[in-house]
């Protein structure tokens, strides 16, 4: 049965996982009560290859499946603006 790791829980920016690996979902809630945004890099930081951009109303929770996206050198989430919490899925 496939399987995959989580990120938890994530409500500020930083290193999701280092080295090569499969993002498979983001799920994202915004919390502040008005409009988010977050990216996610295939990096160690805020820099390189943006892998998604989500923005988010006031309120609003969505499901992102990235169909396994190869990652090679990491997974980095960044909180745009407003505030989020949001779980990453990889393998």
């Amino acid at each position: 049965m496939p399987s995959c790791r989580s990120s938890g829980v994530l409500t500020a920016s930083g290193l999701v996982y280092s080295g090569k690996c499969k993002l498979i979902s983001i799920h994202a809630c915004e919390v502040g009560g008005s409009a988010a945004s977050i990216k996610v890099y295939d990096n160690t930081s805020a820099a390189g290859k943006e892998l998604a951009r989500i923005v988010l109303t006031a309120n609003q929770t969505i499901e992102f499946d990235m169909h396994g996206v190869i990652c090679s050198n990491g997974l980095f989430f960044e909180e745009a603006s407003g505030s989020v919490a949001v779980s990453i899925e990889f393998a």
